[in-house]
């Protein structure tokens, strides 16, 4: 009912244009914009130089209504939408994924370093319970304390390695195991300065020292 009122709204005014008939590729082209709803009879009119009479008769005729595919203009509008939406999110998986490799490996030597000073603080408790002639379970607040620090720092590193799925970034099973307890003084200096956390110069002394606690830290 309401294309009827619109149709005839449209042509009423007369044919403004008349004597030419649209050949079948005006036509088409002509017909898409209408069903589509990107443009109403008297601008097509207007724009091929045909009457508006003829031109409605034409779309009565090949049973087109205005904006009877309307539908297929928003739902391209939605896939754009979402491709668009799709590209930024693909953006940032790959920002993620090119700094992913940098954050592993920045929380594993973060964690480790942690943990060595976890580990220096509980044997600095049993050496000064040892030097002052005391049991050894006398250092055993020291160490509970060591202890619970201890596992903060391993949740805390598990977690942030889990958020950054390192599993699936590294095959742990092609790396080689590193036993802490099996390398000596020398080999753990080697590890220090390969990674920049002591001077090239820097000798065993020099890092045994860097482990020790400040003086009045001693809790």
């Amino acid at each position: 009912m309401t294309e009827e009122i619109e149709a005839k709204d449209e042509t009423k005014e007369g044919s403004g244009n008349s004597g030419r008939r649209l050949t079948d590729a005006e036509f088409a082209e002509a017909r898409e914009l209408y069903e589509l709803g990107k443009a109403g009879l008297v601008e097509l009119a207007d724009q091929y130089g045909i009457s508006r009479q003829a031109l409605s008769d034409r779309f009565k005729r090949a049973g087109s209504k205005k904006a009877m595919r309307a539908h297929e203009v928003a739902a391209a509008i939605r896939k754009a939408a979402t491709a668009s939406t799709s590209a930024a999110a693909t953006a940032t998986i790959e920002r993620f994924a090119d700094r992913r490799s940098d954050w592993i490996e920045e929380t594993r030597i973060n964690g480790y370093n942690q943990l060595k000073l976890a580990r220096g603080l509980a044997q600095k408790a049993i050496k000064d319970a040892m030097a002052a002639g005391r049991p050894i379970a006398s250092a055993d607040d020291d160490l509970k304390a060591v202890m619970r620090l201890n596992k903060i720092l391993c949740d805390n590193i598990e977690h942030t390695l889990h958020l950054l799925e390192a599993d699936k970034h590294v095959d742990q099973n092609d790396l080689p195991t590193l036993n802490i307890e099996d390398l000596t003084d020398e080999d753990i200096l080697k590890h220090h300065i390969g990674t920049g956390a002591l001077p090239e110069d820097a000798t065993v002394e020099d890092m045994l020292a860097e482990e020790q606690p400040p003086e009045g830290e001693d809790g």
